[in-house]
């Protein structure tokens, strides 16, 4: 028999079934999947149920089994690492509705943080599939936005699900309309600051960062007095700071989102600093995700293209420096 059996067995023993005690102790231990693993609070929990004279080998036997399936068991941990790694594997292939199948299959998945972030992330990309703005996305959306908060509950420390908090957020807050998005949008940074001190190593996260802080030095003077007059003031935005974040985040991954260096290149012009590298980047993101078929890759071209224009440097100028 093994512990999860066992276990069973106990839960439905009459004379223990029916002691209020041994409900307190179930719940107890249905928690232990969040102790910390020096087995401390286990201990404890032992010791508070011997002292109340209740069946001292049972409470153990209770407790001490599913302990070491939560946190004792390597072959537990080795599972549920395979399961994260497939599960990011099937995210990067877009394969989202087995992605879904996948982790909502996991052991008590509402009560891991891992796998909650996770199943919020692949919601907010079934959310793209069906129409703009319909019920059906706004539905995906909230439900994703409910789940990274019940992760961050289980661990606030979480990088990834302050990351997806704060894109979750900014995404429910914008379908609630403008007052809501102003309301949220300090909130909205702070997740990102948390995300890039929990995960110091994700460029996404500093990046994040730094669109945040161009964003909203973008509005206008006007614009920032009328929003704090008809739904109160917005955050002060940092172009340094947004702009140290973007660099972090190139020389964490240069190349791992093309819009990262148009947003350099943006934050480098609002600065009116070093504009001949912010040409250079921008020169460099057209000649390489030119022939890009990804959406992202293909809005940086277009607004490199845009930028340069702008800036009085043509496209011919453009197929010449990069043939």
């Amino acid at each position: 028999m093994n512990a999860k059996e066992l276990f069973r067995n106990l839960l439905f023993l009459p004379f223990l079934h029916k002691s209020a005690n041994f409900q307190r102790v179930i719940s107890r231990v249905r928690n232990l999947r969040n102790f910390s693993n020096n087995g401390t609070n286990l201990l404890a929990i032992i010791s508070k149920y011997r002292k109340n004279g209740f069946a001292s080998p049972l409470v153990s036997m209770a407790l001490a089994f599913p302990a070491v399936k939560a946190w004792g068991s390597r072959s537990a941990k080795d599972e549920h690492q395979k399961a994260m790694e497939e599960s990011d594997r099937l995210f990067d292939e877009s394969k989202f509705d087995r992605l879904y199948e996948v982790l909502r299959s996991q052991p008590s998945w509402y009560d891991d943080c891992d796998v909650l972030w996770r199943v919020a992330r692949c919601e907010f990309h079934l959310s793209k599939r069906e129409p703009l703005n319909s019920k059906e996305a706004a539905n995906l959306l909230e439900e994703a936005h409910r789940h990274v908060v019940k992760a961050l509950e289980l661990c606030d420390e979480c990088g990834p699900a302050h990351k997806w908090a704060a894109i979750l957020l900014n995404a429910v807050s914008t379908l609630k309309g403008t007052r809501e998005k102003v309301e949220q949008v300090l909130n909205v940074r702070i997740h990102m600051e948390k995300a890039v001190k929990y995960s110091p190593n994700d460029p996404t996260a500093h990046y994040l960062l730094g669109e945040w802080h161009y964003s909203c030095n973008q509005v206008s003077w006007v614009e920032r007095k009328l929003a704090g007059v008809i739904y109160g003031s917005l955050p002060e935005a940092n172009l340094d700071i947004g702009l140290q974040a973007l660099e972090k985040a190139e020389e964490i991954d240069k190349d791992f989102y093309s819009k990262n260096k148009v947003l350099i290149a943006k934050t480098l012009i609002a600065l009116n600093r070093d504009i001949e590298r912010a040409k250079s980047l921008l020169i460099t993101v057209v000649g390489k995700y030119k022939n890009s078929d990804k959406w992202d890759d293909r809005e940086a071209v277009k607004e490199s293209k845009d930028v340069l224009n702008k800036l009085g440097v043509k496209i011919t100028e453009i197929n010449t420096q990069n043939s």
